[in-house]
């Protein structure tokens, strides 16, 4: 057994930056894009997750970093690197990414979706009836819409919209024999759909026209007199990172509206320019913008490849996607059974998206209708855009029943939609909450009060997700329906903790952060390793979206040094170094990246064979466990512990689509070229269909259970 590196700190070559760890996730997720298996429309789909991807981590993580160079700060991060160092070394990496996309897109799946009968077509390429066609197309639903806008020292300082493609164009103008020139700005609006369908194909073929190249084949209808001599294709990216400061504001609402508003003109982060565009045009997109400090990235191709989204979801190319695999309902509950009729026999747990979100759809819009409810409480952080659990909670508060919602203003890029929502929350007669001061509340529960039998019996949702139900079909994801007593006490003592300014007090089982999550936490690690350090078998198995908080790092390191077996599935970011003699050799981090996006947070501590296990709505971040309202909630029901640990497991059996973590910070695959490879997602989807199969099937003969001989 290794001994303690207690009395020794660790130092900055015991952790990975967050930015480049982020990156790899990025990569992996490229990864499946280049994966030759998938049918086409898949692997677009990916394609099209990176670029989102790329955009958020540009406007977030390094808008922060921007912020920081130019206060002069040279504060290090946890693997010692500061943010100039980290600027530089995200602009080499992000480079080599965006030409590995633009290599993917234009050299594999460019041909192969005109080979199957999805053409990107190019100008150049159509006939004179297309032609004719696209231009009274583009003279009746695009040109009224679009405004060139000229760029001369009379024009007031132009503010070019974040993450819409924008052209750039030199018109020439001859007045009396004398040439002038001017730069004119057009910007796509994102109303307009990026790509126009072209007529007369094949049939069965999907030919179409990028918005950007149809302006460019008639920008002359702009300019009937003059000359448009060159022109150039950009678009950039504003930092996002700007947070309310919720401490001294009056007005919470309108304080978001201000931040809304601010993100429209705040500095430029990433500048990027499709390849060829003239060195002069360059040079006028980089003044612009304001490119002082901004990354800028010539492009080998199109811009803004989110647009693929549409194109991987293309109907009538079925045999281009991947099949599908339908979300089933739960086993755990009878076809049209009360939803308080199937949490009262037994605890009920979910696994979206394998099995369908709509029991906790029909929870809340079941509590809505029946008249023995008296009150539902409930934290909403992201929800769908036409969101049913949102319409139930308005039919409740409309039928009389206490409402009380907590609508997290906060939830960065959801600011909007929140604030419209709890609106109409507030007009239907619900008790609004907008989040709680300095924190955001990102736990996800559902509380619902109702009169049985002159006795006030609470039913829980508690969950790894959001209530959004279009991401559930996405998303990977734990719902936890339960009715037990203690659960609600703690569940009543959470919301008047975060409505009412209540003092915090002890729970009898659930965790909240900021007040004592973290440190749940801490003495289940530390506990296994004391178990260890006294000769027990110790083991941790941990599945969550993040790793980066410093203290939890620690204590996993001490936990591998005492003999602890650690084993983390971690989707993204990981700052932690497995495998490393003495400090993590009894630790091995695996990523699923497939098809549904790994969500779910789930912590199993062995505890002497007698295991523990949590659900959470937190990661192992310090934003999760110091600056956000968060649940750590236990899961006592013995078929439900059973259930968690088997999806463990299988996660990190997954040789299909697993990777493995190694000390320098790489990934490698898990796949073998020997025996059968595992795919837990796969296995998850059957899984759900066979529970629900067993269910429905009558058996046809009653078999004894006999004694053994």
């Amino acid at each position: 057994m290794s001994p303690t590196r207690s009395a020794t700190p660790y130092t900055d070559e015991h952790f990975l930056n967050r930015e480049l760890s982020w990156l790899a996730f990025n990569e992996r997720v490229l990864a499946e894009a280049a994966r030759k298996e998938l049918p086409v429309l898949e692997r677009v789909k990916f394609l099209a997750i990176t670029a989102s991807n790329l955009d958020e981590f540009f406007m977030v993580r390094v808008g922060a970093l921007q912020l920081l160079r130019e206060q002069g700060r040279r504060v290090k991060d946890h693997a010692g690197l500061t943010p100039t160092q980290q600027w530089e070394q995200i602009q080499q990496r992000a480079t080599a990414f965006v030409s590995r996309q633009c290599e993917i897109l234009n050299t594999e799946l460019l041909p192969l979706l005109r080979e199957k009968g999805i053409r990107r077509l190019r100008p150049e390429e159509l006939t004179p009836a297309q032609r004719t066609h696209l231009e009274a197309h583009f003279m009746e639903h695009i040109f009224p819409v679009l405004s060139p806008i000229a760029l001369d020292d009379e024009t007031p300082r132009i503010s070019v919209p974040a993450l819409q493609i924008a052209l750039l164009s030199s018109v020439q103008s001859v007045t009396d024999g004398e040439k002038t020139k001017r730069l004119v700005l057009f910007t796509l609006p994102s109303n307009l759909p990026r790509h126009v369908l072209v007529p007369e194909v094949e049939s069965g073929q999907h030919a179409y026209l990028n918005l950007e190249d149809l302006l460019c084949l008639f920008l002359h209808h702009y300019f009937p007199s003059e000359k448009v001599t060159s022109s150039a294709r950009f678009r950039l990216s504003r930092n996002s990172d700007i947070a309310v400061d919720d401490e001294s504001a009056f007005d919470l609402a309108s304080e978001m509206e201000d931040i809304l508003e601010a993100r429209l003109q705040s500095p430029t982060i990433r500048i990027e320019i499709e390849d060829g565009a003239p060195r002069d045009l360059v040079k006028s997109i980089r003044d612009l913008c304001g490119a002082k400090g901004a990354q800028v990235y010539t492009i080998p191709g199109e811009l803004d490849l989110r647009a693929y989204f549409v194109i991987a979801g293309l109907s009538g190319f079925d045999e281009l996607k991947v099949e599908p695999w339908d979300s089933q309902g739960s086993s755990q509950i009878e076809p049209g059974e009360s939803m308080f009729d199937a949490i009262k026999r037994n605890d009920i747990l979910l696994h979206h998206p394998y099995e369908s979100f709509d029991p906790v759809l029909h929870l809340i819009e079941e509590a809505a209708a029946d008249a023995d409810v008296i009150a539902i409480k409930q934290i909403l952080y992201r929800t769908a855009k036409n969101s049913r659990i949102i319409s139930a909670l308005i039919r409740a508060a409309q039928a009389g029943k206490h409402v009380t919602v907590l609508v997290e203003l906060k939830a960065r890029f959801d600011e909007a939609r929140n604030l419209e929502r709890a609106e109409e929350l507030l007009n239907a007669g619900a008790q609004i909450i907008y989040g709680v001061r300095g924190l955001k509340t990102h736990a996800k529960i559902c509380l619902v009060m109702r009169r049985e039998a002159g006795h006030l019996v609470r039913y829980m949702h508690f969950g790894t997700g959001n209530y959004n139900e279009a991401t559930s079909k996405l998303y990977t994801d734990i719902s936890y329906l339960t009715r037990r007593q203690t659960y609600g006490s703690d569940a009543s003592t959470f919301f008047n903790t975060v409505t009412g300014r209540s003092r915090f007090v002890h729970f009898e089982r659930i965790s909240m952060a900021p007040f004592g999550l973290r440190e749940r936490l801490l003495t289940m690690i530390q506990s296994e390793t004391e178990r260890a350090r006294q000769g027990e078998e110790a083991e941790i198995m941990l599945k969550m979206n993040a790793l980066e908080d410093r203290k939890m790092i620690e204590a996993l390191y001490e936990a591998s040094q005492a003999g602890v077996s650690v084993r983390l599935n971690i989707r993204g970011i990981c700052c932690l170094r497995p495998g490393v003699k003495d400090l993590s050799e009894n630790i091995r981090v695996v990523s699923i990246i497939d098809r549904y996006l790994e969500h779910a947070r789930i912590y199993h501590f062995r505890q002497g064979g007698r295991p523990v296990i949590f659900i959470s709505s937190a990661d192992f971040m310090n934003r999760n466990l110091s600056k956000r309202v968060e649940l750590l909630v236990p899961i006592e029901d013995k078929d439900a512990k059973k259930r968690l640990t088997q999806i463990l497991e299988t996660h990190f059996a997954d040789t299909s689509r697993g990777r493995l973590l190694k000390a320098d910070g790489t990934w490698t695959s898990l796949a073998s070229n020997t025996g059968k490879l595992q795919r837990s997602q796969e296995i998850f989807a059957k899984e759900a269909t066979k529970r629900l199969h067993q269910r429905n099937q009558a058996p046809d003969v009653l078999i004894p259970h006999m004694p053994k001989q």
